[in-house]
């Protein structure tokens, strides 16, 4: 069975959806642009994975950074700020240097470059390769703040799973934002 469309009854997209595309584009747009202007990074969260900073920061807890710019930021360092940094010799598994939440431990100078030693709080003694010897061009960010807990939801959820509930969730809100027609003919009664 063929059920024929009726092209001149046609639901057609209206102004009002448009607004509010327009308007969660320039949502999301403005929370990008404070984002950066904020911590001076286009991604200033990153979700710990290991328990190096416990009990100071936990698995799944999400650092927020700040890092306006490399070169201030690192030379204002002090020993007792938590940092995140690109470790100089360990790696990820695609090759990419691992990310690593550290205190810093001691400062000092190699070759009249600042030169910067990092400890996790429940480790032992410091890792050579891993927290030593950070300079500049591996330094991301001052930690500035940390949400408990929130990262777990994206440690357990990974590509592609999270960028359809993502666009699950932005559909929802489209959907939400719109107005019902229905609600609009109960107002007018």
């Amino acid at each position: 069975m063929v059920i024929p469309i009726d092209y001149k009854n046609k639901p057609k997209m209206k102004k009002n959806t448009i607004f509010s595309l327009i308007a969660i584009a320039i949502i999301i747009g403005g929370g990008l642009l404070l984002i950066y202007t904020f911590s001076g990074s286009i991604n200033p969260f990153y979700v710990v994975v290991s328990g190096s900073m416990i009990p100071t920061i936990n698995i799944g807890d999400i650092v927020i950074i700040k890092n306006n710019s490399f070169d201030t930021l690192f030379n204002n360092l002090k020993s007792g700020d938590i940092i995140v940094f690109r470790a100089p010799e360990a790696k990820t598994e695609d090759g990419k240097p691992k990310v690593i939440v550290h205190r810093i431990s001691d400062i000092g100078t190699f070759f009249e470059k600042k030169v910067v030693k990092t400890k996790g709080d429940a480790n032992p003694y410091s890792i050579p390769g891993i927290d030593f010897p950070i300079f500049t061009e591996n330094y991301v960010g001052k930690v500035v703040y940390v949400i408990p807990k929130i990262g777990t939801i994206s440690m357990i959820i990974t590509p592609p799973i999270n960028y359809v509930i993502m666009a699950i969730i932005i559909g929802l809100l489209i959907y939400s934002i719109r107005p019902k027609k229905v609600e609009r003919e109960k107002e007018t009664k």
